[in-house]
């Protein structure tokens, strides 16, 4: 009487690193087509790793926008040329697409690049204020902006009011460039 055989679990050399691949890159069935099938031409598969990947890279490449900028004005300790308006106004189209983008449950990928620019944002209006001179007024700034985001996406907050931000992101970014362009920088 031959005794059934039983069938071994399918394993990968990318195991140890399933959990990140399942977490950011993939669905599961997409890794067994990659990496238990080695099956590499799965079109539905490879649209979502390319989508999955460039929104990472995105998200990546946002850390780097302003950082610079930050750091050059904290080695120059002056904020000489830049005026707080403009980057308000394009503080609140950055937050208008974050609290939208949240708001709707969107994944991270898709909003992870307004989380690190506004945060890079924030820091620029309150290194203006400070090295203006306004260093309470650079603190309180940031309170009173990190307030009203947490209001933004609280449930207290009408999805009205929050797709009303997000559709000023243009005119906000307009303005703001007009302002740069038209008028001496003021600390």
């Amino acid at each position: 009487m031959a005794t059934p055989m039983m069938e071994l679990p399918k394993i990968s050399v990318f195991d140890p690193l399933k959990g990140l691949l399942l977490t950011y890159f993939m669905p599961e069935s997409c890794y067994d087509e990659f990496f238990i099938n080695f099956y590499f031409l799965d079109v539905p598969c490879l649209k979502i790793v390319l989508s999955k990947g460039l929104g990472i890279g995105i998200i990546l490449g946002s850390v780097m926008v302003k950082l610079p900028q930050i750091l050059k004005l904290m080695g120059a300790k002056s904020t000489e040329g830049l005026s707080f308006n403009p980057v308000l106004l394009e503080l609140l189209a950055i937050t208008g697409t974050l609290t939208y983008s949240i708001a709707n449950s969107f994944p991270f990928s898709a909003w992870g690049e307004a989380l690190f620019l506004m945060l890079q944002t924030v820091a620029i209006g309150f290194l203006i204020m400070h090295y203006g001179g306004n260093t309470v007024k650079g603190v309180l700034f940031l309170g009173v902006y990190f307030g009203l985001v947490a209001l933004l996406l609280s449930p207290f907050t009408p999805m009205s009011v929050v797709m009303a931000m997000q559709a000023s992101n243009m005119p906000a970014i307009i303005i703001g460039r007009s302002l740069t362009a038209n008028y001496p920088p003021s600390n």
